[in-house]
């Protein structure tokens, strides 16, 4: 078997226009794709791989993010460059969305780790050599 890579990775959110808003304004996605059938969802470009979102309104976020922590799921990452990394920062408290932790040294690079609008836990790395 050989695979290319990662095509895409979903998440669940409870209103799809308040996370498409959350990954486009304040993250810079582009949506590619809109899906009306079936679960409402979006496809998004992070540079590398798709982002799905998929719109599950009565979905009870916390309870379902606390059974997948649990369970091994803990965050996904996106990655950057050193110079970026420091604008990233400033960027998303100009934008009013709280970091929960970081900048810290992981390894031989630096992350932060914050939440979308449903809790979904995320981190923006940079690699030392960046």
């Amino acid at each position: 078997m050989q695979l290319k890579g990662i095509h895409h990775i979903a998440l669940n959110v409870t209103d799809l226009d308040r996370s498409e808003h959350f990954y486009t304004d304040v993250l810079g996605f582009n949506v590619t794709h809109r899906f009306s059938k079936g679960l409402r969802h979006i496809m998004l470009d992070t540079g590398n791989a798709l982002l799905a979102l998929f719109e599950t309104p009565d979905l009870n976020m916390e309870s379902a993010l606390e059974q997948l922590s649990d369970k091994g799921y803990m965050h996904f990452a996106f990655e950057t460059n050193r110079e970026e990394f420091i604008k990233i920062i400033d960027e998303l408290k100009d934008k009013k969305v709280p970091v929960d932790s970081g900048p810290v040294v992981r390894g031989e690079g630096e992350s932060i780790y914050f939440k979308d609008p449903d809790q979904n836990h995320l981190e923006i790395r940079c690699d030392a050599k960046s």
